[in-house]
């Protein structure tokens, strides 16, 4: 179905003044099109709205010109790709619900990527541990430099680390906000959207002004999984967001990759149960390239280790913490080693990118070299 630039300015502004989502009503009203022109009570009926609340959506709607949303649109210096046109993402449009729009900030700088590279969705936890942040920024860097446009949705934790590792790697980057272009939210990524945007896009469904909602997230999710060709779930707990992207990556037929986890971390609920459940496990950016045959892949030695191999004690420490995290002094203790030895050894592994240190004081192996 084609919509109008100025009809899908219009619904935008119009699910914005009426404070919520209009894709039930589009699907009532047999698309995004006949919602918008609809009026009286056929308007009413698709928003299934009676009395005083059918009767503020109707003024709602009638304060409301096409023209000049779409001209408000363009003032602030904002792209808006309606459903149908040419340059509207085809993997987009094949999905359940696809947005009405999307409202962009870079769109020329992402939108042959898109269409001739590998598109991967890098998702995962916003109170991630350190150990999985160095893994998505890592894998997203290789993803980058083996072609891959990557996609996330700019929240803190796991997606910031996409983006970043994506820029790293000589980007284009994606960023799938949950709100509207100028609502500057996340405040503490402002400085990594405004890199984002020097290099790749950020876009979104919304009206331009939209404030972050909770409901606003899993539906940006959809879009996110809907852009990509596989979804990489770096670290996830039981009920994290992440895993409503993955759902929306199997509905719309698109491979799931899990980065596992030990076993009685919290943190990797979600991830070893999508492993259980099927989902392909990520190591690193080779197990990805194996899920998404693509002729836009470069070629690379995904995962080559620098410098020369570890000797004595930090070698020891090291292949301790590649079983498991443990503190200074639990290592200490293991090999019976003097803890200034230890964290000698520690501070060598961290400065080499080797180890991290996580929560509760203990080091894990970076994930890249465990």
């Amino acid at each position: 179905m084609t919509l109008g630039a100025d009809e899908a300015a219009g619904l935008a502004q119009l699910a914005f003044t009426l404070g919520r989502d209009l894709q039930r009503a589009a699907r009532a009203a047999g698309g995004p099109g006949p919602l918008w022109r609809a009026r009286g009570a056929g308007l009413a009926d698709a928003l299934r709205l009676t009395g005083a609340a059918a009767a503020e959506a109707r003024a709602a709607r009638d304060g409301i010109n096409a023209e000049l949303a779409l001209r408000t649109v363009r003032d602030l210096d904002l792209t808006i790709i309606p459903l149908g046109d040419p340059a509207y993402p085809p993997r987009l449009a094949e999905v359940f619900d696809p947005p009405f729009a999307l409202i962009a900030r870079g769109w020329d700088a992402i939108a042959a990527g898109l269409t001739e590279r590998p598109v991967v969705a890098v998702v995962g936890a916003r109170r991630a541990t350190p150990p999985a942040r160095r893994f998505a920024r890592s894998l997203s860097a290789e993803l980058a430099e083996r072609g891959a446009v990557v996609v996330s949705g700019l929240a803190l934790g796991i997606d910031a680390e996409a983006h970043a590792g994506a820029l790293e790697g000589g980007g284009p980057t994606l960023a799938v906000l949950g709100c509207g272009a100028l609502a500057g939210y996340p405040r503490a990524n402002a400085a990594l959207r405004g890199r984002i945007e020097g290099n790749g896009a950020v876009c979104g469904e919304y009206w331009p002004h939209t404030r972050p909602a909770p409901w606003r997230f899993p539906a940006r999710n959809r879009i996110v999984s809907g852009l990509s060709h596989a979804v990489v779930v770096v670290e996830a707990a039981g009920r994290s967001g992440a895993l409503i992207t993955a759902d929306f990556a199997l509905e719309q037929g698109r491979p799931v990759l899990a980065v596992p986890g030990w076993p009685w971390s919290e943190a990797a609920v979600g991830c070893n149960e999508l492993i259980r459940a099927g989902a392909a496990v990520c190591t690193g950016a080779a197990d990805v390239i194996a899920e998404v045959p693509h002729p836009g892949w470069r070629r690379g030695t995904p995962g080559t280790p620098d410098g020369p191999p570890l000797e004595g004690m930090p070698r020891d420490v090291h292949e301790q913490l590649r079983g498991a995290p443990m503190r200074a002094d639990e290592l200490a203790q293991a090999l019976r080693a003097d803890p200034a030895a230890i964290a000698a050894a520690l501070a060598f592994l961290e400065m080499e990118g080797l180890a991290l240190r996580g929560d509760g004081q203990r080091w894990w192996a970076a994930p890249s070299a465990a």
